[in-house]
């Protein structure tokens, strides 16, 4: 109980010394920085559909050109660990007819997934692989998580200088000098792919023109930090 008691009055000192500390002659700075670079990771999101008559011939008709796609990738040196499924699934494939929802056959869908860093021959490999099961996709670019990792420290390091500079014009037009810090608070990471449309979709039944359109070089996308700091001023 003693222990309690104490550690009470610790936390209020210490919450009633940092009040006082903000409620003193201070200059409150937000500090931004943005930083920019190409996305270095491109993911391909391929769904796999399939529709028959029977729920057996679903499924293994399901299983069969799944397994031959990832066959076809990994022949293609796309290594197994960068292939991944997921929501494999079979429903009652409903139609209308005469105004009326009627169950005609079964379909079966699962989600495709192809992911790595960003190169012409990994594209290449994927493109070549869809085209030869008639199958549509979507294209993302993103951030790495190193990437991301690596401008975030970036983005941080910006901020502050920019709130340290901001700062200094303050208490140098106020007649004031910059004492301690008080207090540092920073925001939340933004992602922004820009100029770009981060998402499309594609389907091997467009003809050959607008395939040939899409842009498949990575975007440039940016980082967005800001950095709150609080000084104390004499």
């Amino acid at each position: 109980m003693k222990k309690v008691t104490y550690l009470l009055m610790l936390f209020v000192l210490s919450a009633t010394n940092i009040s006082a500390q903000l409620n003193q002659s201070s200059i409150q700075v937000v500090g931004k920085a943005t930083v920019k670079e190409m996305a270095e990771e491109i993911i391909f999101r391929i769904p796999l559909k399939i529709i028959d008559s029977s729920y057996v011939g679903c499924n293994d008709r399901m299983s069969l050109t799944l397994n031959e796609f990832k066959k076809e990738l990994k022949q293609k040196g796309i290594p197994e660990k960068l292939i991944q499924t997921s929501n494999f699934s079979i429903t009652e494939n409903m139609i209308y007819e005469e105004g009326k929802r009627v169950q005609k056959g079964y379909q079966g869908s699962v989600n495709i997934v192809v992911a790595d860093k960003y190169s012409p021959q990994l594209i290449e490999k994927v493109l070549e692989s869809i085209s030869g099961f008639q199958l549509n996709y979507r294209i993302n670019f993103a951030m790495s998580d190193n990437q991301k990792t690596r401008l975030t420290k970036r983005a941080m390091e910006n901020a502050v200088e920019d709130a340290k500079q901001k700062a200094l014009i303050l208490a140098e037009a106020s007649n004031v000098q910059l004492g301690s810090i008080l207090k540092i608070s920073y925001g939340i990471d933004q992602y922004r792919p820009e100029p770009f449309l981060s998402e499309r979709m594609m389907s091997n039944q467009s003809d050959q023109r607008s395939q040939n359109e899409l842009n498949l070089s990575p975007p440039m996308t940016s980082l967005y930090k800001s950095v709150l700091i609080i000084w104390e001023i004499n």
